[in-house]
């Protein structure tokens, strides 16, 4: 497997390109990134959604809040929802380029580096896509008595074309490179990969704000941050992500977002039946990882 990798546009004698622009670097001393860079990037990805979201409504950017009065019938609803996604499809991908390049800049300010995220073509290897597809899937539906019990999602990004788009194509794309191919790969110059995995996944979560969606977004996050690690390459996240987002807006196009899969599954045997064997394939998964990586290790 090869290990390609994407790098900057920078020179390789310019190691500290910020610091040409009259900026002081950080002195480093091989301590990046620690627990105040991780706060750090939190508050920049943070920072740029509030930013671009200001600066979009002071631009007379529409976001219809659906909360704000009373929904007089499906109609209003439907179009309110595809306002919100035409409004989101803008805003999203403006803020996650000011977060990625924030974080980014962030990350070659502290220590220097070019890295971006691997690019191995074995991410397009369809055996690998279709079992990290089932075991993200598996591990969705072992969690979801745990996501029920806290806070429901609300409102979300909206309907229609624009809210496909935005779900299916921007999202995984700008989300996977920044926290996988930007905050993992950042965490494995000092890290462990297993920590690594850890941590970038809680990234993944807190920037999620609401907690049932945390929740899913974290277990999630060590699913693909440990397939990212495996294939050495953002394309198989890059995927299965998108993949994924797919079948949660089929979900929401078939009316069935506010069903558990208990629900769907009505309840009983089946949903016993499909859950234990969902908790099945989660824990060989597991293992499995576990075991490719010591050999790995016993193997150097």
């Amino acid at each position: 497997m090869t290990d390609e990798n994407i790098h900057t546009g920078f020179n390789e004698h310019d190691d500290h390109p910020l610091e040409s622009h009259g900026f002081e670097r950080i002195p480093h001393k091989g301590d990046f990134p620690t627990f105040l860079d991780l706060v750090a990037m939190v508050a920049l990805v943070v920072f740029s959604q509030i930013v671009v979201s200001v600066v979009g409504v002071a631009l007379g950017l529409p976001m219809p809040d659906m909360l704000s009065g009373e929904i007089i019938d499906i109609e209003q609803f439907i179009g309110i929802q595809v306002v919100r996604g035409e409004s989101f499809a803008i805003i999203y991908p403006l803020s996650m380029l000011l977060a990625s390049a924030s974080v980014y800049f962030y990350i070659n300010f502290r220590d220097g580096k070019g890295k971006i995220a691997r690019a191995s073509s074995c991410g397009f290897n369809p055996n690998v896509i279709l079992g990290g597809l089932i075991w993200l899937i598996a591990v969705q539906v072992v969690v979801e008595p745990l996501s029920l019990l806290l806070p429901a999602a609300n409102q979300g990004s909206g309907q229609g074309f624009w809210a496909i788009v935005t779900a299916v194509i921007f999202a995984p794309v700008f989300e996977e490179l920044l926290f996988r191919g930007l905050v993992l790969e950042s965490l494995l110059r000092r890290h462990r990969r297993s920590f690594s995995v850890v941590v970038s996944s809680l990234f993944f979560a807190i920037v999620h704000f609401q907690p049932s969606v945390m929740f899913t977004a974290f277990v999630s996050g060590l699913v693909l941050g440990t397939i990212y690690l495996h294939t050495n390459s953002i394309f198989s996240t890059i995927i299965l992500h998108s993949i994924n987002n797919a079948i949660a807006y089929s979900l929401i196009t078939l009316d069935l977002q506010n069903l558990s899969y208990y629900q769907i599954l009505g309840g009983g045997s089946l949903y016993y039946s499909v859950y234990g064997f969902c908790f099945v394939i989660c824990v060989v998964a597991t293992v499995e990882t576990w075991r490719r990586r010591k050999r790995k290790i016993g193997s150097v």
